[in-house]
């Protein structure tokens, strides 16, 4: 008699193999490249050289057992496309509409390139996303059993001890990834320095991935999933990995302190209560204590740890209270020094709360003026920076400094605010204008439109708030195609500078990424590629919920429920995370096996 139901069915499928290895491999494909920036790039970071470190090497091995994929796909076609239900063509059709969207999308890109290959820090171009396609379609066709699960658990294992490794070496403050030897494995000898500026405050665990956020993302998918099948495996050789797995995933989780994370796994876990409500109500002591315990624990480690895994916690309840808040009538302009900054005929003005200053070149000195025409003195300090102690203009300082644009040598003036420079004024005997930074182009800061439920509400999720606020008013142009993957960069509203300056306190901040799966598709793929998604994703869950919801369940069923609680943490995280090389192809593999899974179900249910 069978004592466990997770495990069952002893056949090899190789086919299964190259799935596995990927995610197995992917959280140590870490290499160190150089970039080098131009034309919008390079206006955007002021630099022509970027090092990066965790995205290209990972995309490079994801082309190549994507190919690997296609061609086995065409070699055993017919062993892999026997058995397509209905619904498996659905997801070949979203896929198609998905493709077609994307090519599309990157032949007409006005940034061909990036489209094409992806941003230098992100590689998620279209060879990446058709990477995506192959490879969830790959791992749904060539799942068989659970010997395929089995698989799959043992590498997101490897990948959860990898993470945690790091994590624990990160979150003590002497971060592996700044290490001497790590060093000398990830940066080529070609390249100097050191790659310990990707720590982040407070040591917050990140593992091998982008950033902390992103690994809120890996243990959403990967806490549900362990969790699950290590409640109901009943035998301990089996049971005990899952168990350290789920706790690994959890202590990611807490320590990477990211809200993404908390929200997608918080998600999985109400969905879970959808699914086993009644085994909770006839077990509902041994949850209790079980739920207790592991909350005394959490809350003592976080005392120990002077409130590192909660703090960011109340920042969250706090979102919820300013989302539900009425901010109608705000007006950002109130809250900065600065309401505008504007060229004239005459030179340049900065308007702020009751004044208007004037900035003109008169006979190659730089005047200013109030709006009643009257002279503004400003002085030099002894730091070498224009001050004036007029209280209407106090906050306002301005540091002349010399630079080259192209060969020809100019004079420009800094605009500064708290410290930091905000724009800068090019001028010479004759004029002053509001120039882009380290040129002589003249430049009009954007008063892009706002979201009108967003207003107000720019600083909630750690400034999404005002990302949102900005890309939701230009999804109308991307309802057909998008700009190109990867291409939101260009896209977003660089210039609204006072805006940034509400939201960051810094108005030179460039904005690549719209913290949010959704919208990340819906301007780089289109908005007709984003419906493909959902259409992929809702049915896949929806089927979940046919097949899992009943009163009476096949134990098999649980692993199913499992997965399906995995993609959905992912799913509800990526309303505040986009996606990145690590977190896509974990998703995508865990998508594909679900398909897989449910299918193999189906058949044998019949």
């Amino acid at each position: 008699m069978r004592t466990g139901f997770i495990w069952e069915g002893k056949t090899r499928n190789w086919l299964f193999l190259p799935v596995a290895l990927l995610m197995a491999v992917m959280p140590v494909v870490v290499r160190a490249t150089q970039h080098f920036l131009s034309g919008d790039l390079y206006r955007l970071f002021l630099t022509n050289q970027k090092t990066e470190i965790f995205s290209q090497y990972r995309a490079r091995f994801l082309w190549m057992m994507a190919a690997i994929m296609l061609i086995l796909l065409l070699v055993f076609c017919k062993k892999l496309f026997s058995g397509i239900d209905r619904l498996g063509w659905l997801y070949f059709v979203a896929c198609g509409v998905f493709l077609l969207c994307l090519l599309l999308s990157t032949l007409l890109s006005n940034h061909r390139d990036t489209a094409l290959w992806g941003m230098y820090d992100r590689a998620e171009g279209m060879m990446t996303q058709i990477s995506y396609l192959i490879l969830f379609l790959y791992t749904a066709l060539s799942y068989r059993s659970a010997q395929d699960l089995k698989l799959i658990m043992v590498a997101m294992g490897v990948l959860i001890a990898v993470n945690s490794i790091m994590g624990i070496s990160q979150f003590a403050g002497h971060d592996l990834m700044a290490s001497d030897w790590v060093n000398s494995l990830v940066v080529p000898d070609d390249m100097e320095g050191k790659i310990s500026a990707i720590q982040f405050k407070k040591a917050k665990m990140y593992g091998t991935v982008n950033h902390y956020n992103y690994m809120g993302s890996i243990a959403a998918m990967a806490f549900p999933v362990c969790s699950v099948l290590a409640l109901f495996e009943k035998r301990w050789k089996f049971r005990l990995p899952l168990l350290l797995a789920a706790l690994l995933s959890l202590m990611l989780l807490l320590g990477s302190t990211s809200r993404a994370g908390l929200v997608g796994t918080a998600a999985a876990v109400v969905l879970a209560a959808i699914f086993f409500r009644r085994l909770l109500f006839r077990h509902w002591k041994l949850v209790l204590s079980v739920f207790g315990g592991l909350l005394v624990a959490v809350i003592g480690l976080n005392f120990a740890l002077q409130n590192a895994i909660f703090e960011r916690v109340p920042m969250l309840f706090d979102d919820i209270v300013t989302v539900f808040s009425d901010t109608s009538d705000f007006d950002y302009k109130d809250e900065l020094p600065i309401r505008a900054v504007e060229n004239t005929d005459t030179g340049a003005v900065i308007t702020v709360q009751r004044d208007a200053l004037f900035l003109s070149s008169e006979e190659g000195q730089i005047v200013f003026r109030d709006q009643q025409g009257n002279e503004v003195p400003f002085t030099f300090n002894e730091k070498g920076v224009l001050v004036t102690q007029n209280n209407a203009f106090a906050d306002l300082s301005f540091r002349p400094v010399n630079s080259v644009d192209g060969n020809t040598p100019y004079t420009y003036l800094r605009l500064i605010y708290n410290r930091k420079q905000l724009l800068q004024f090019y001028y010479d005997d004759t004029q002053i204008y509001l120039a882009r930074t380290n040129t002589t182009k003249p430049m009009t800061l954007e008063e892009p439109p706002i979201a009108g439920f967003l207003k107000g509400k720019e600083r909630i999720g750690s400034m999404r708030g005002y990302i949102w606020s900005r890309t939701i008013p230009i999804l109308p142009r991307y309802l057909a195609l998008g700009a190109g993957p990867d291409c939101f960069i260009y896209e977003f509203p660089q210039d609204d500078v006072l805006g940034k300056l509400y939201a960051y306190g810094v108005g030179n901040i460039v904005v690549d990424k719209p913290h949010n799966l959704y919208l990340q598709i819906f301007v780089n793929e289109g908005g007709i590629a984003l419906l493909a998604f959902l259409a992929i994703c809702i049915s896949y869950l929806w089927d979940c919920f046919r097949l899992y919801g009943g009163k009476r369940r096949d134990p098999n069923g649980f692993r199913g429920i499992a997965v399906g609680l995995g993609v959905a943490g992912y799913l509800f995280a990526g309303f505040f995370n986009d996606s990145t090389v690590t977190t896509s192809i974990m998703f995508w593999i865990l998508l594909g096996v679900g398909v897989g899974m449910n299918r193999q179900y189906r058949k044998e249910s019949v």
